[in-house]
């Protein structure tokens, strides 16, 4: 299995900071947002850890690199602006074409978590399907800015909507998935079909009318940090 972590977006919400460097490169608490996630994939056995970020935040990613001291593969993508950017849809995809088909763990560049990232890829082994991390935000208004997902007893996704104006739970996906190999297809499909190439929701949304999809729900600390005041509520969280 390798790791994708995305960062190829602009954080535009939280400029002016992110003019200057990229939002995964960040500090949360006494170390830069990325680590925590590396550090998490690392804990679960994934040696192959891969990347994806844009030309315009290139050279900050790499000395990034060199201070980790440690085997990891950085994919660029030619964009330097938000309007040409590819959208994490079509980033995954793109990193798929050049490091091959296989199981990947997907995580997005911006997300705090405590999630058990061995226990989520042991029920990843257990489903042998697509495995989504979710969480209950406990807030009907909040769920709006995410993927609302339902459920079956057996963690199955009936249904999922992106970012719903009425939501019917408060059960969310976070930007964690494990994808196994056959999915480099449906992505192409959908991508072909002229899809949204962005939020990863999309194509999950409409993944679950076409395969099993299974949710892994966790407990803890998600923060999704997007703005100024939930990158203040992740100092305030650790």
């Amino acid at each position: 299995m390798k790791a994708l972590i995305l960062a190829g977006g602009f954080a535009r919400r939280l400029a002016p900071i992110t003019n200057f460097i990229a939002k995964p490169l960040l500090p949360v608490g006494d170390r830069l947002m990325i680590d925590w996630i590396v550090d998490k994939i690392r804990d679960a056995g994934i040696k192959e850890i891969i990347v994806s970020t844009n030309a315009y935040y290139e050279r900050e990613f790499r000395y990034w690199m060199g201070c980790r001291d440690e085997d990891i593969d950085l994919l660029i993508e030619p964009t330097r602006s938000e309007e040409e950017k590819f959208g994490a849809i079509a980033g995954i995809k793109y990193a798929m074409d050049k490091y091959g088909i296989d199981e990947y763990l997907i995580v997005a560049g911006d997300n705090y978590f405590d999630l058990s990232l061995p226990k989520f890829l042991e029920f990843y082994r257990e489903k042998h399907a697509p495995v989504i991390a979710l969480y209950d935000v406990k807030d009907l208004s909040k769920a709006t800015r995410y993927g609302v997902v339902s459920i079956d007893e057996g963690n199955k996704i009936t249904k999922f909507v992106e970012k719903p104006s009425n939501p019917e739970s408060t059960l969310v996906a976070t930007a964690c998935y494990a994808f196994p190999g056959y999915i480099f297809d449906k992505l192409k499909e959908y991508l072909n079909d002229k899809n949204n190439p962005d939020s990863p929701g999309y194509f999950v949304s409409w993944l679950v009318g076409r395969e099993p999809v299974y949710g892994y729900v966790f407990d803890g600390i998600w923060l999704d940090i997007g703005n100024i005041d939930e990158y203040r509520r992740a100092f305030r969280s650790i």
